[in-house]
């Protein structure tokens, strides 16, 4: 079964679509990791004037909560890491994909050209020429008004705009 070809947008809505879940998961880590960091900061407040022993089991809670917060950075390297990988694979087939259309369209292109110029080759300049001095010689007031209105529309598109 042939699969459906994407277009360049749908697959770029694809890759913001995968980027902004692989960031919220960026965002959930880095938010445990404050949470445990911010744990870790209240364990030694509330150490603050206690003896030693609860200074010393705050210091280990702290500990804890501080290798969690490590733990939970670890997680949000590597899906950072995974999530930029996704994307600069994403970023070069759509970057492949644009560069076939591209040569498509060159292609079309130029066998238009071709065409264009070959249609332009078979047309007899003089003999054009001739039919239009003939046309003005018989419709001298149409003629005027031709070129009047040619010119017009000329000098509203060539003139400077503000």
């Amino acid at each position: 079964m042939a699969e459906k070809k994407k277009s360049v947008d749908e697959a770029i809505e694809e890759v913001v679509d995968e980027a902004e879940g692989g960031l919220g998961e960026v965002k959930d880590s880095l938010a445990k990791a404050q949470q445990s960091m911010e744990k870790a900061k209240v364990a030694m407040q509330g150490a603050y004037g206690k003896a030693r022993e609860s200074v010393q089991a705050a210091a280990e809670r702290a500990q804890a909560y501080l290798e969690d917060a490590k733990k939970y950075l670890g997680e949000a390297r590597e899906k950072s890491a995974a999530l930029a990988a996704k994307t600069r694979e994403q970023a070069e087939a759509l970057y492949a994909k644009s560069r076939e259309q591209y040569e498509e369209l060159s292609v079309k292109a130029k066998e238009l050209y071709g065409k264009a110029r070959d249609r332009v080759a078979e047309i007899d300049f003089k003999e054009k020429g001739d039919q239009v001095v003939e046309y003005v010689r018989k419709n001298p007031g149409k003629a005027i008004l031709i070129a009047l209105a040619v010119g017009f529309v000329v000098g509203y598109a060539t003139r400077p705009r503000d």
